[in-house]
């Protein structure tokens, strides 16, 4: 495990924890995908969000499958 990029991994989640909580928008739109193996599990608060992180995951491992 490279301590660097789990340190770049917890700085980004923690500043997009903290951007989230001191937003003033009325309605903020949230997805992502946690990948348990094989199976990807999209989670978020619409549909076009939802459809996005699925693209984006998507595009996340061909170009990782690309590189391997």
């Amino acid at each position: 495990m490279n301590p660097v990029k789990v340190f770049s991994g917890i700085t980004l989640i923690s500043l997009g924890l903290t951007l989230y909580l001191i937003s003033k928008a009325e309605s903020v739109s949230f997805g992502g995908v946690v990948l348990i193996g094989p199976i990807p599990v999209v989670f978020g608060n619409s549909p076009d969000i939802m459809a996005l992180a699925v693209i984006a995951i998507a595009a996340i491992i061909a170009i990782s499958a690309m590189r391997w």
